[in-house]
């Protein structure tokens, strides 16, 4: 008598989940990783239109302003969107300059 087995078993069904369930921790881990990598990126590029703003900023009130010193990210004019970074937080420093030199981002103007 000839058996007709048709079907996969129980164990090869477990395998096989198992199998998917390891490849898709591997994929959301590797996806949440590009995720901060592009966040780092993104707010790297914000704080360098800042910086460019300041600059900007630093040309047309040089007269008032001193030689050295720090521009709050406040006082500059610049949109909703470059205010914030890229999980919605509003950047709060400034960019401090040396002699009207040195531009640089910092997280506080004192």
């Amino acid at each position: 008598m000839k058996l007709n087995k048709k079907g996969f078993t129980l164990i090869e069904l477990l395998a096989v989940v198992v199998i998917l369930l390891v490849i898709t921790t591997m994929a959301i881990s590797s996806i949440s990783a590009a995720i901060e990598r592009n966040k780092v990126k993104q707010n790297d590029t914000k704080k360098e239109v800042i910086v460019s703003y300041a600059k900007l900023y630093y040309e047309d009130h040089k007269n008032t302003l001193s030689k050295s010193g720090c521009i709050s990210v406040s006082s500059l004019n610049l949109s909703e969107k470059e205010m914030t970074d890229a999980d919605g937080n509003p950047f709060t420093g400034g960019v401090s300059y040396t002699n009207g030199n040195d531009f640089q981002y910092v997280d506080s103007c004192s």
